[in-house]
């Protein structure tokens, strides 16, 4: 009887069954270098936070604390939520031994490339960045020498390295300034006190600006630079990290990490999510350098519109930047721009 009058209010007042759908659960696996690292991990964690505001999707964290913790956590996301990410190059092997076998699930991963269909791959042009920063450092250093510190050397590091390494090169070749680049790589990405260490060498051997490639490892090389004091600079990574230590972080190297979390959520949830490799570079706004909010009045302003036009050239395919140590070797860096 009960089933009958509701039946009857159905159809007498217009109601239907409306089928209500749980909202897509994301799941970030973060590297070793963790939440806090300033950089590559929160960058990723911001671009979901993003997409928890925009589309109501439900989010969280799962730590990973060394190499052997990726093929589980990437496994006990892919159990309990809907959209895996998975942060960064040193994950490639796990999520290409986890994603195929949960096919109706969505997997995202940052800074390489996993060919399987349900695996939306983001690459970055890391270099054309750097070139800029490059450009900058080789400007404004007094003594004739910068530098970078890495975390490991693996490519989209090494991508940073010699787009830097290439921005020196053509602000000398146009100016006929004189700057020497010197590197090295401390092996890790979350220890901070080797990348203080690094860093600090590097300015014993001459150098006033150090850039840091290194996630966490790299927060130690802002921490120098903040030490040295006047007249020493760090260039930051990923994220803006300029008000870390404002006036002596010279810029920072922008990957837009967070934009590509975002933009594979985003496919997802419009059910447009598609497998493949997405790369992103100056054009699509993937990376940049920051305002300089704390360091501008050390940059003349013909720096910078030397700088806007590499922007430009890179854009429209006029400057291509090298990507690799081989590249590099080739690289014959314009003397105009």
């Amino acid at each position: 009887m009960k089933k009958s009058w509701l039946i009857l209010l159905c159809l007498v007042f217009g109601f239907t069954a409306v089928a209500v759908s749980a909202p897509i659960k994301v799941v970030l696996v973060t590297d070793i270098g963790g939440l806090g690292d300033k950089g590559f991990n929160d960058g990723c964690w911001l671009g979901v936070q993003k997409a928890v505001k925009d589309f109501g999707v439900k989010a969280k964290v799962i730590q990973s604390y060394e190499q052997e913790d990726y093929v589980p956590n990437i496994t006990n996301a892919a159990e309990h939520g809907d959209v895996v990410m998975a942060a960064g190059f040193l994950m490639t092997d796990a999520m290409a031994k986890v994603a195929p076998m949960y096919p109706k699930k969505h997997f995202i991963i940052v800074d390489t490339v996993v060919k399987a269909p349900n695996v939306a791959s983001f690459l970055f042009k890391e270099q054309e960045g750097a070139f800029l920063a490059g450009m900058l450092a080789a400007a404004v250093t007094k003594k004739g020498v910068v530098g970078y510190v890495g975390g490991m050397k693996i490519p989209p590091v090494i991508r940073f390295a010699v787009g830097y390494e290439a921005g020196v090169r053509t602000y000398c070749a146009i100016t006929g300034k004189k700057v020497k680049v010197i590197g090295s790589y401390t092996g890790t990405f979350n220890d901070a006190a080797k990348g203080k260490a690094a860093a600090m060498s590097l300015f014993g051997q001459g150098a006033d600006i150090v850039f840091q490639i290194a996630g966490q490892t790299g927060l130690g090389v802002i921490e120098a630079a903040k030490e040295k004091g006047k007249g020493y600079f760090a260039i930051g990574v990923d994220l803006n990290q300029d008000a870390i230590a404002p006036g002596r972080v010279l810029t920072s190297v922008l990957k837009r990490v967070d934009v590509a979390a975002y933009l594979g959520i985003k496919m997802v949830v419009e059910g447009k999510f598609k497998g493949g490799i997405y790369e992103l570079g100056l054009k699509e706004n993937g990376v940049g350098l920051t305002d300089m909010k704390y360091t501008r009045k050390y940059i003349p302003k013909k720096v910078l519109a030397m700088i806007e036009k590499a922007k430009k050239a890179i854009i429209e395919g006029k400057l291509v930047v090298p990507s690799n140590e081989d590249e590099l070797k080739k690289f014959k860096p314009p003397k105009s721009l």
